[in-house]
């Protein structure tokens, strides 16, 4: 019965036309949100570790929630296994340096596939440090692969506000949720403790083949140590049909949400996406191992928000070359084209006009206007936070997003010095980046 600041979450699943928002435990973290909130985030690849070798297919996104002295984060990975440490070091691009934050220091359950908590900071000159130079810190991720680092990336301060939750779940619609509380629980007599009065939690949950994909966040309750899907109407226990997670010590105590998925039968899976009134969402403590809160499972639809990471598959920066004021002719930016991950296309509006676009095969789109940017070396374009408008469908990958970060780029930048038009009037140079859509 341990009451925390809460950082709610939500799930994974496929595109689908959706209802409002689901309400959800969120709302309470919403209160606590100030104007004077500062958002931070950094796109996390192994190729940035220095000094040692990171995971080279290893992503993550980390995104950081400033209010006085605590510190909500929502981290998500892939392509990495589940960390056992997550922290905040002091240290330029290219440069190591100490622990200044601990987000967690206890291994996570394999499958694992994101976490959001809350960390209380004493020493206020390291977050006065990390407000004015986020891109003097860094965050890092270890696992036991990768014990001195498995995936490393710069802070930029963001924007816009940005939902922790989104994060959390990911990319895609969750198809199925649970609102589950401590009065839910079923009592039995089998000597286990049930129904923590202080409890809630939310699931958003996508049957998926042989695989669950979930989301479980919660507030009111102790450190959670497993969580199940049952088979039982409301008002009846029965057995576990999918084990989600489990810690049998309990997850580290400053968490508020975990994601992630998990192998189950075929068939129980079409079992649950055919009828899930029949079954249950619970969470169990080491106090409430019976089952601190239960939610039985819904099928109705719902909309929540989303966070893309995504990479360029192949793409180019476009230049012309044009006859300059002072005279002389110089390559200046035409356009962009690229086909990102996930089937996203990026272009500009208008050639040599902008703005830049990104359309999904969904129909959602989003164009951008730079708020920042920031040098990554010579030959390289500058990594970028942009504010993004809406400009497709409602629904979709893109809808939810009100900021993009282009992050870890690679070339692109346009040749220095004096060009011909005759003899090339435009170019392609190819690049490479991150792109991270937030909202």
């Amino acid at each position: 019965m341990v009451k925390r600041i809460l950082a709610t979450g939500l799930l994974t699943a496929a595109v689908l036309p959706v209802l409002p928002v689901l309400p959800a435990l969120g709302a309470h973290a919403d209160a606590r949100r100030s104007d004077d909130d500062v958002y931070l985030a950094a796109g996390l690849r192994g190729a940035n570790e220095v000094g040692v070798k990171g995971d080279a297919d290893g992503r993550s996104t980390v995104v950081l929630r400033i209010s006085g002295d605590q510190v909500s984060f929502a981290i998500r990975w892939n392509g990495v296994e589940a960390p056992r440490a997550a922290h905040v070091h002091l240290g330029a691009k290219g440069v190591n340096g100490d622990v200044k934050l601990e987000f967690f220091t206890k291994p996570l359950p394999a499958g694992v596939l994101g976490v959001t908590g809350t960390v209380a900071v004493e020493d206020q000159a390291v977050l006065r440090s990390l407000i004015d130079d986020p891109g003097g810190f860094y965050a890092n991720l270890h696992n036991a692969a990768f014990p001195k680092g498995a995936v490393r990336g710069q802070f930029h301060r963001l924007a816009r506000p940005v939902d922790l939750d989104g994060v959390l779940h990911g990319s895609n619609q969750a198809v199925l949720s649970s609102r589950a509380d401590g009065a839910q629980e079923v009592q039995a007599p089998d000597g286990k403790k049930r129904g923590d009065a202080d409890g809630k939690a939310t699931w958003w949950l996508r049957p998926n083949g042989a695989a669950i994909a979930y989301t479980a966040t919660w507030t009111g309750v102790a450190a959670p140590t497993n969580g199940h899907l049952h088979k039982g109407v409301k008002g009846r226990n029965g057995d576990v049909v999918a084990d989600l997670f489990a810690a049998e010590k309990g997850l580290p105590a400053n968490l508020t949400g975990i994601a992630g998925e998990t192998p189950v039968k075929r068939a129980i899976v079409r079992r649950i996406a055919a009828d899930p009134s029949r079954y249950y969402s619970n969470l169990h403590t080491v106090e409430f191992s019976g089952g601190a809160v239960r939610g039985q499972l819904s099928g109705g639809r719902f909309d929540h928000p989303r966070a893309v990471t995504t990479a360029v598959a192949k793409g180019a920066q476009i230049y012309a070359c044009t006859e300059q004021p002072g005279g002389g002719h110089a390559f200046t930016q035409l356009g962009v084209t690229a086909k990102l991950q996930r089937g996203i296309r990026h272009s500009f509006v208008k050639p040599a006009a902008g703005p830049p676009q990104w359309i999904a095969p969904d129909g959602s789109a989003v164009r951008g206007k730079v708020a920042s940017r920031r040098p990554n070396g010579e030959g390289v374009i500058p990594e970028l936070v942009l504010d993004a408008t809406q400009a497709g469908a409602r629904q979709g990958l893109l809808a939810h997003a009100t900021q993009i970060l282009r992050l870890n780029t690679v070339g692109g930048a346009a040749p220095a010095g004096a060009c011909d038009p005759r003899r090339q009037p435009r170019i392609q140079v190819p690049y490479g980046s991150d792109y991270l859509f937030l909202g």
